[in-house]
């Protein structure tokens, strides 16, 4: 007997649930009917508007023009604003070393120093010979003005002397080669050489950089290079100063996409006044970029149809189909490329019934006026 019962309450609870899907599928089916007789009914005071004016009940709202605009990050490597590897001017034993880490140089000053005695001693053996030579030629010139010197020893005299200035000026410049000198302001790292050390010319002795401003660069989508130009704001982090914000520009603009990636290369300065930052660190880029005016409508207003996007504009009391091209969502609005202009309204809510050319009843239009 328990069995048979058992067995009744499950037919009955099946039908039951039977019964419940085919009433849910129902209201599915015909929930735009559902929705427009519940939008006709609504309150009191709504119902009682639309029985006294004609045509479909709808709310609208009004198209505003807004900028298309976009924030885009990327991320960047960071480059002194000039950069160099110091380099040995020639070989030889170091007698003097000036680098220090972090420590400020200005352009010309002696950063390093070889052993020069040997050069030192060809300068002086040089100024001799040129002082000989002067003394010589300046003997035959007098000579010359009293018509007792020929004129080959002569032509002699004057080329020793040649000879010797030119001597003089190699000794110097030999002599010159023996000190390293800073090429720029700007701060070395740390030296690859020490006091006493013998060097070979173009031997590596210490990075040296002007990172008073710093270069960071990074790669830009083809499809924004319209938006950037040189002179546009960003703003950039980095690790390696962590709770801070650095603002720059944009410096340059790679003349060519690269066919690979798609991308161009872009410069952007960021002041280094404090000297925290680093060349070689990497660099999350920000950059506001601004867009063209497009009109915006609320989400709601939006309709699909067909493989289209459109919304019902209300002219004079009817509606017309406004077809559109969907630009860019945000917060609550869509941004759209049609035949739309600011101050246009459209249907947000009750936008089942409606055909082209059906006379609408907007119920939020102000009082006094019709949209």
């Amino acid at each position: 007997m328990r069995s048979a019962m058992t067995r009744t309450a499950l037919w009955k609870q099946a039908v039951l649930a039977a019964f419940m899907m085919a009433l849910a599928a129902a209201a599915w089916a015909f929930r735009g009917d559902i929705t427009a007789l519940w939008s006709e009914a609504g309150p009191p005071e709504t119902a009682a508007a639309a029985a006294d004016a004609p045509g479909v009940p709808v709310f609208t709202a009004e198209v505003a023009d807004r900028s298309d605009d976009l924030t885009f990050s990327a991320i960047g490597t960071g480059f002194a604003r000039r950069s160099v590897t110091l380099r040995a001017p020639s070989s030889g034993r170091i007698t003097q070393l000036s680098i220090d880490p972090g420590r400020t140089f200005a352009a010309g000053d002696t950063l390093m120093r070889l052993d020069d005695t040997d050069e030192k001693l060809a300068v002086a053996l040089a100024e001799a010979r040129l002082a000989r030579a002067s003394s010589e030629r300046d003997r035959y010139r007098r000579l010359q003005d009293s018509g007792a010197a020929a004129v080959s020893r002569f032509e002699e005299v004057e080329t020793a002397h040649r000879v010797a200035e030119i001597e003089l000026e190699k000794a110097r410049a030999e002599l010159a080669d023996r000190h390293l000198l800073a090429p720029f302001d700007g701060v070395p790292g740390i030296a690859q050489v020490e006091v006493g050390d013998r060097v070979s010319a173009e031997d590596e002795i210490a990075s040296y950089d002007d990172r008073r401003e710093l270069l960071v660069e990074f790669d830009l989508p083809e499809t924004l290079l319209s938006r950037v130009e040189v002179g546009l704001d960003v703003t950039a982090t980095t690790p390696a100063v962590e709770g801070r914000r650095f603002e720059g520009r944009v410096t340059a603009i790679d003349s060519r996409v690269n066919r690979a990636t798609r991308t161009a290369r872009v410069r952007a300065a960021v002041a280094n006044e404090a000297d925290v930052l680093r060349p070689g660190a990497s660099f999350s880029v920000t950059l506001e970029l601004p867009g063209p005016v497009h009109p915006s409508v609320p989400e709601l207003a939006l309709q699909f149809s067909r493989g289209a996007l459109h919304v019902w504009r209300v002219v004079d009391g009817t509606v017309e189909k406004v077809e559109l091209r969907l630009v860019r969502r945000r917060a609550g609005l869509v941004i759209v490329d049609g035949p739309l202009a600011a101050g246009d309204h459209v249907v947000v809510e009750g936008t089942q019934r409606l055909r082209p050319g059906v006379a609408v009843n907007v119920l939020n239009a102000p009082a006094g006026g019709s949209s």
